[in-house]
């Protein structure tokens, strides 16, 4: 999973941001794997793992361009909270993302 991070979103576009959030993150998975041996007792030695943040000149628009091709899958009425429900249930149906059940 660490492999292939793509940065998106206006956020993303400060100064080094991709580089730091590599750097941070080796760092982070970097001492895990540390852990895990030293829990071990040294018996297990996990591989290094790769950590690649990957910019584009793009990924100021990937967000929106995510979405725009989400909203043209059959799938996308399916999706979508109507008034009626938000009106019958009210905010909370805002809780549930139904994206993450539907979509493959």
């Amino acid at each position: 999973m660490c492999q292939n991070i793509v940065l998106s979103g206006g956020s993303t576009m400060f100064r080094d941001f991709g580089r730091r959030v590599q750097r941070d993150l080796k760092r982070v998975v970097d001492a895990r794997l540390k852990f895990s041996e030293e829990l071990s007792g040294g018996r297990l030695k996990p591989k290094p793992m790769e950590v690649q943040v990957v910019t584009h000149h793009m990924q100021r628009y990937a967000v929106w361009f995510g979405g725009s091709m989400l909203a043209s899958t059959p799938e996308f009425s399916q999706v979508c909270h109507s008034k009626k429900d938000y009106d019958e249930i009210g905010p909370s149906i805002c809780r549930h993302n139904p994206v993450f059940g539907i979509m493959s």
